[in-house]
């Protein structure tokens, strides 16, 4: 870093005059960064612009959906619908009723008795299989405090010392559901059972179920049985009544679930079954000590299991409990016919209805099926609302104020202009080769106005509720068309190609022939109304195979058998308005579009001008550096100037005094 002393020997203000002198060479820097911030605005707008065109985009793909347009409405007779339905296209309008005297409901198959071993009495209490281990200290019956100690207290131990306290009940132990429980009783009739106090310090009432029982006549039984199966440890170690050892297979409802009772828990073994194609849902009922397998669909439909080693047998599923799921049971005519269905879910009792039973009912439950035209104008305002932001940014930025001499962002773009005028120019023109009766968006009412309108309130989409509610109505299927129809593929003439779906891209009018030679080996070859060639490709097929890609937009599905016959397909063009916007929006949003190309032209400018910053930043650097040089030399010539005429003054004074 170099070090300057500002006019020490000429006076001047040197760091002024050299930023003075410099400002002259900062002024292109100052005009490229200006340039820089126009360019960003640019960049910026049409991102903005991207992403407004891509919302409208979205709402295109809504409404250009058949089932938006051409859609039923389930309308219950009252807010307490035994059911919840949906009606899908093609559904068949009328007024119907139902009758749901039996719901479905899965088949389950429970364990058929409880899985952990039953409890030794007089094994010390820290060596018993309870579900939880027991804490030393003090418990209350009727506030007289009982004390307990694990590690050497047994059961009977704690009973009799309980029998014996003088709380006025006596401890017993019950079978319930095949399991030992603890039981109160009280001494007297009516006599008082108060269990436990908020000062005990050992849990035993917890452990044994007794905390928070409910008294039943003058006893109170734990509410679950004293043992359980452990969950978390190696089934060989889950102290399980039956024991089991070694690997096998768990097969239930014909899946294999492998398991090794030296590594796997319980737990392990459910979650197993679980994640399996078994069908089931497996689950552990820690109340009653049981595995419950419950099935994943409803209906009278049995469970199965086998298994190759005895852990089937260990959980009592061998020969466990199962109830089977019964039938749903409904009628559509007042109870003249019942049907049947193993599911709720029933989708094949009225065209193009589906219908979810929830309840059953007395009496017939009135419902309509109707068109349903509130889809299509919430997806007619949003696509107009998306429309008309698009439209009104593109004015914004666009124009110029004559108060404020300022000028848009965009102004003068020819792009911007281009894309305001082509989004204009297709939502009024017609749809190509529509079906039905309708032809331009203006027949069903989204218009810019009415002709004769006022000068300037046609600036923006406008929608006519009551014309379009009354096109949705009279003849939903043409206002799709209108709005959404895309050119038709058929195959006309069946050879080695058995059927074909899709839309062809692009949407003309046309044919395609597609030679074989009978060994998978495809030719196909576009012809115009004027049969023309203008396209062929070649492409391979299997028998009974497809083919996606020989034909752009269609899916080729070969016969079973190939003989090299010829195939013909016939393409009808037709593009609704609204698919016609779609596709010019696709391509200009796409990757190779008029959006992407923008703004990767405004960052190729941006980074050209901050190059050339750095050029002129590194031509000032170096001019300033020159500029410090020169006046550190003038000051040192003007230093040694002043200090030899001091030298020469002092000469002078001397030669005149002597």
């Amino acid at each position: 870093m170099s070090i300057t002393f500002d006019g020490l020997a000429s006076g001047l203000n040197t760091k002024d005059i050299i930023s003075k002198l410099l400002q002259l060479e900062q002024q292109p820097i100052t005009r490229l960064n200006q340039r820089k911030q126009d360019i960003q605005k640019q960049r910026d707008a049409w991102k903005d612009l991207g992403t407004r065109l891509q919302n409208l985009a979205s709402a295109l793909g809504t409404l250009t959906q058949r089932g938006t347009i051409v859609g039923f409405a389930v309308r219950p007779s009252d807010g307490n619908a035994p059911f919840t339905a949906s009606a899908r296209p093609g559904a068949v309008a009328g007024t119907y009723s139902i009758q749901i005297q039996q719901l479905a409901t899965a088949t389950t198959l429970r364990s058929g008795s409880a899985l952990g071993a039953d409890i030794d009495p007089t094994a010390p209490l820290a060596d018993v299989n309870f579900r939880s281990s027991i804490t030393a200290g003090t418990f209350t019956i009727n506030g007289v405090a009982i004390t307990v100690d694990p590690t050497s207290d047994t059961l009977n131990d704690v009973i009799a010392r309980i029998n014996a306290s003088g709380a006025g009940v006596t401890a017993s132990l019950v079978t319930v559901d095949g399991r030992t429980r603890l039981a109160l009783t009280a001494d007297t009739p009516g006599g008082p059972l108060q269990v436990g106090m908020i000062g005990d310090s050992s849990n035993f009432l917890s452990v044994t179920s007794l905390a928070g029982a409910p008294r039943s006549g003058d006893t109170v039984v734990g509410t679950r049985s004293l043992t359980a199966v452990k969950t978390t440890v190696p089934l060989s170690q889950a102290m399980l009544a039956t024991p089991v050892s070694g690997s096998g297979t768990l097969t239930i409802n014909g899946v294999a679930i492998a398991y090794d009772t030296a590594t796997d828990s319980l737990s392990t073994i459910l979650n197993r079954i679980n994640a399996s194609n078994a069908g089931v849902t497996a689950s552990y009922d820690s109340t009653s000590d049981r595995i419950v397998l419950t099935a994943k669909t409803t209906g009278s439909l049995a469970i199965t299991v086998s298994d190759t080693g005895n852990l089937a047998t260990a959980l009592g599923l061998a020969s466990g409990q199962l109830q089977l799921g019964q039938n749903a049971v409904y009628s559509l005519d007042g109870g003249t016919t019942w049907q049947y269905s193993t599911s709720n879910t029933i989708s094949d009792a009225i065209p193009g209805v589906t219908v979810t039973l929830t309840r059953t009912t007395t009496s017939p439950y009135t419902f309509t099926v109707e068109p349903d035209s509130e889809s299509a104008i919430a997806a007619v305002r949003k696509f107009v609302d998306q429309f008309n932001s698009v439209l009104s940014f593109i004015a914004d930025k666009t124009a110029y104020d004559a108060t404020t001499k300022t000028a848009g962002t965009l102004m003068g773009d020819s792009a911007v202009r281009t894309v305001e005028s082509t989004l204009r120019r297709l939502v009024t023109s017609p749809a190509i080769n529509a079906g039905g009766r309708y032809r331009t968006l203006a027949d069903i009412g989204i218009s810019f106005g009415a002709v004769g309108s006022v000068v300037g309130t046609t600036n923006q989409l406008q929608v006519d509720e009551n014309k379009l509610r009354a096109a949705l109505r009279e003849n939903p299927d043409a206002v799709f068309e209108l709005l959404g129809a895309t050119s038709r593929a058929t195959l006309t003439t069946p050879g080695d190609i058995a059927r074909v779906s899709g839309t062809p891209r692009p949407p003309a009018s046309g044919r395609y022939v597609i030679g074989s030679d009978g060994a998978g080996n495809l030719t196909a070859s576009f012809y115009d109304t004027a049969n023309q060639l203008l396209w062929s490709a070649t492409g391979t097929i299997a028998a009974g195979g497809t083919n996606a890609t020989l034909i752009p937009g269609l899916v080729l599905s070969a016969a079973s058998t190939l003989t090299g016959a010829t195939s013909e397909i016939t393409v009808t063009q037709q593009e609704g308005v609204l698919t016609q916007l779609g596709r010019y929006l696709n391509g200009i949003l796409g990757r190779d579009g008029l959006v992407r190309a923008r703004g990767d032209a405004f960052e190729q400018q941006l980074r050209g001008i901050d190059q050339q910053i750095d050029r002129y930043q590194q031509r000032l650097d170096d001019r300033k550096a020159q500029l410090v040089r020169q006046f550190a030399t003038l000051e040192r010539m003007l230093a040694e100037i002043q200090a030899q005429g001091t030298q020469l003054q002092g000469q002078i004074i001397k030669m005149l005094s002597s």
